[in-house]
């Protein structure tokens, strides 16, 4: 692994050029921004190293689980998984896991979808932005990535308990958006066993893939535990109120979803736009910006502030 000297004399874990889906352009274009964001908005040893432990679990494991990190905020997750299942039962301004705009509600849809999910989140639904901006997540984004990183794009979604087989994000892949990404997870109910469809993580993989990995995008289970060995595969359970977090540019997939329903609200961060994108992908309300302080809105230079 290469290692990318900060201002503050600490070191940003990266990843090896063949470990990145646009190799060493992409690389060099991320420590690039990273740098221009040190410039930005310098932070000292202090602020990135507030959440040590954290930030060593994610780059030997490439995960960390935080028990009970958000329990005093448990109403403010009810009321997005009950925003999450009005948009739902709507079915407009919806996505789905495998068709495409096809307008039917959840009642509806939970038979012949393996997901829905909101379009948009965080403008219809700004109560993320509690967590988005939650200083323990933040900070452990900025010690991750020695510097002050963004949110990126986001996902509120329902993965529905029925008999379809598994597809699509089932199969365990590697983002592949940009070279370094940190994601962290909120379940909004339970998820105790393995049919509850926990996130699913390859340790280490982050820092360790075969050669032909970017061959494909969707890979089996028996291949990657070929190559990985069924000791590193972590089912991630955790009850709602805990908080997850991994580097998804390792092999991960949601299980499959089996005894009940799964609802989860996942919060990208980046240090570069997804993408490369030059326009924002996620609009964040004007009213929930300009009540961030001011120390905090770089994290939304990413997001659209829209009316």
């Amino acid at each position: 692994m290469k290692d990318l000297e900060t201002e503050s004399e600490l070191f940003c874990k990266l990843p090896d050029p063949q470990d990145v889906a646009g190799g060493l352009p992409d690389l060099e274009r991320m420590v690039r921004s990273i740098n221009d964001r040190n410039f930005k908005y310098p932070l000292s040893q202090e602020e990135v190293t507030k959440e040590a432990g954290v930030v060593k679990d994610l780059y030997s494991k490439g995960w960390s689980h935080m028990p009970g990190l958000v329990t005093d905020k448990i109403d403010v997750l009810d009321s997005i998984k009950d925003k999450l299942d009005y948009h739902l039962d709507k079915g407009e301004g919806v996505k789905y896991g495998l068709n495409k705009d096809s307008g039917l509600s959840q009642s509806e849809a939970r038979d012949k979808e393996l997901f829905m999910a909101v379009a948009n989140p965080l403008y219809k639904v700004p109560e993320i932005a509690e967590f988005l901006f939650l200083d323990k997540i933040v900070d452990i984004a900025k010690g991750f990535f020695k510097c002050t990183p963004a949110a990126g794009t986001m996902n509120l979604r329902k993965s529905f308990a029925n008999d379809l087989p598994p597809d699509q994000t089932n199969f365990y892949h590697c983002d592949k958006n940009t070279p370094w990404i940190l994601k962290f997870f909120l379940y909004l109910n339970d998820v105790d066993t393995v049919d509850d469809g926990p996130f699913t993580y390859i340790e280490g993989s982050a820092y360790e893939k075969p050669r032909n990995w970017i061959t494909q995008h969707r890979w089996p289970d028996k291949a990657i535990e070929q190559v990985y060995g069924k000791e590193r595969v972590k089912h991630l359970t955790a009850k709602k109120g805990d908080v997850l977090t991994a580097v998804t540019s390792g092999f991960h997939k949601g299980q499959k979803v089996k005894s009940r329903d799964r609802s989860l609200l996942t919060l990208n961060f980046v240090c570069c736009q997804e993408d490369w994108s030059c326009k924002p992908q996620v609009d964040i309300r004007a009213e929930t910006f300009y009540k961030l302080p001011t120390e905090k809105r770089p994290l939304a230079d990413y997001l659209y502030v829209a009316d």
